[in-house]
Formats: structure tokens, C-alpha cells, sequence
């Protein structure tokens, strides 16, 4: 990093972390908000679904691989992986402009794949639960893939037996912050519980809760729209499989789809790629 970067954090520091205040406005909008409630264990069967995925750079082609997965809370599939490896160049459509991001395509790949699994799992008696933001994509459209995930979130939407979860958001719909309402609820709640729930226009209702005291705030997001004693119910369910206040299935999903850079390394040897000239050869990295 250029030495300026450092000077400029240095002299902006109480500006940039200004941003991270104490707002006693917002504290308050939190505590009215914020519904205290320990839930207790409501059965329900649950598949955790998450995606991965991972790419290479050689002299004119990408090697990547995306996979996705669908578990019990034993870890078991509840229906076959989903993945893709391949040599090529990703293209995207980004506002009518053809462009090589091979991220965004991967990203929209990867969504694509866990979606379908979710409605494969829904179809054999499973509440699918999906570890991204339905809404975060909705609104982005800007990428070729956008089409092919608005089909497969539209029946999602229709669906009732689909719970999104998000460790993270930015989203300040809430509060109005000058950061995310995540931030202010971890803040300035430790109890369990939710936030009041907040219809969105495209047919989903958003939520944030934290399953038990202490636990990490998660967003939660379910098709339809709800009141707070059914989203009381998905909280009870998401209870049911949490360790340490995040839903299992999830974390196991986690752990069995990524794609770290020693897979990658493995896999390019037996492609026998490993001969073939990386991109960051030519700056002698």
C-alpha cells in the first residue's frame, strides 16, 4: 500500500471512526424495536445450504470451480452436490456492457446452484435454509445471471418452507445509520430476540435475531409476508439446530463446500495445469 493511504488514516482517523459513534437517536430506536424473547426447541426438518467457489488466473483463461451443498444437521446430504469445473473466461453483462468479471459470474453461479437445491430439498419435506440475502440479489441487476436466479427466487418467494440467513449485512433500512442496522443491534442489544418485522416490496419479510443471549445478531429473511408470532415460530426452528446462536446445518454446509487455495492446487494437479504459466508470473510474484 502507498504510504499516502497511511498519512491520510492517520490524519482522518476521528472523521472515519466518527462514523461508528454512539448515537443516543438510534440507541433508542433499537430498544423500541428490539422484542426480547428466548425461544425454546420447535422441531422442524431443516437442510442448511451454502455454495463455494474458487478460481486460478493463467495467461488467458480462468481454471475455476463453483460447488454447492445441501445437509441435515448430521451433515448428510439431503440431496446430490451441485458443482462446475472448467477452463474458460467467465463473461458477465453488467448494464448492457459485456465484461470479463469472473467474480460476479461465479457469485451468480454459486446462487444459482444453491437455489436449486433448495427446491429439491423443499420437494422431499425439508424447510431449506440459505446462506445468503434474497433481496441483496434481487436488487442487483446488473449481471447476465440475474434472469436465470430472478426464475428460480420467484418460486423460492412462493414458498414458505425457505429461510434465508445473513452473518452480514449493510443494509441501514431500519435505523438510518450511517452503517449497517446489524452494527446498532449488536451494539446496543445482548439479550435474545428479534427486531420488528419489515415488509419489503418484492414480497418478502426481513428480521434481524439473535437465538440466544450474547449469540452474533443474524438477518433473517422469509418469503411472504409474516407477522411477529410467525417469525417468533422461525426463530423457535432456527433454534432448534443452533450452536452457539447460529443455525448448525448451515456451518456444516459451510465447511463441506469450500474451496480453499490447496483444493484448487490439488485440482489443477490433476488437470496438470500446474505447467501452465500463472498471471502473477509476469510481475515475479
Amino acid at each position: 500500500m502507498i504510504p499516502e493511504v497511511y498519512k491520510y488514516l492517520s490524519e482522518n482517523r476521528d472523521l472515519i471512526m466518527g462514523k461508528l459513534r454512539e448515537e443516543k437517536d438510534i440507541e433508542k430506536m433499537v430498544k423500541e424495536m428490539w422484542i426480547e424473547y428466548m425461544p425454546d426447541v420447535s422441531k422442524a426438518n431443516l437442510a442448511g445450504i451454502d455454495s463455494s467457489w474458487n478460481s486460478t488466473r493463467h495467461h488467458g483463461f480462468f481454471f475455476y470451480v463453483v460447488d454447492a451443498v445441501a445437509v441435515d444437521s448430521s451433515g448428510n446430504y439431503v440431496v446430490d452436490p451441485k458443482y462446475i469445473a472448467d477452463i474458460g473466461a467467465p463473461v458477465t453483462e453488467e448494464e448492457g456492457i459485456t465484461a470479463y468479471n469472473t467474480q460476479r459470474y461465479l457469485e451468480s453461479l454459486g446462487m444459482s446452484f444453491e437455489y436449486e437445491l433448495a427446491l429439491e430439498a423443499i420437494n422431499r419435506g425439508y424447510t431449506a435454509l440459505i446462506d445468503n440475502s434474497a433481496l441483496a440479489m434481487i436488487y442487483d441487476r446488473r449481471n447476465k445471471m440475474y434472469v436465470t436466479f430472478i426464475q428460480y427466487a420467484k418460486e423460492l418467494i412462493n414458498s414458505k418452507d425457505v429461510i434465508f440467513i445473513a452473518k452480514t449485512s449493510e443494509s441501514n433500512t431500519d435505523l438510518k445509520g450511517e452503517v449497517g442496522d446489524m452494527y446498532y443491534y449488536t451494539k446496543y442489544t445482548n439479550k435474545a430476540g428479534i427486531s420488528k418485522v419489515r415488509y419489503d416490496p418484492h414480497g418478502v419479510s426481513v428480521f434481524y435475531a439473535r437465538l440466544s443471549d450474547w449469540a452474533p445478531v443474524i438477518k433473517v429473511e422469509v418469503p411472504g409476508w409474516i407477522n411477529e408470532s410467525e417469525a417468533l415460530n422461525v426463530v423457535r426452528k432456527l433454534y432448534s439446530v443452533s450452536v452457539n446462536g447460529y443455525p448448525y446445518p448451515l456451518l456444516l454446509a459451510h465447511q463441506r463446500c469450500k474451496v480453499d487455495d490447496k483444493d484448487m492446487e490439488t485440482a489443477e494437479a490433476l488437470l496438470g495445469l500446474g505447467a501452465e504459466p500463472g498471471a502473477r508470473e509476469v510481475l515475479w510474484e
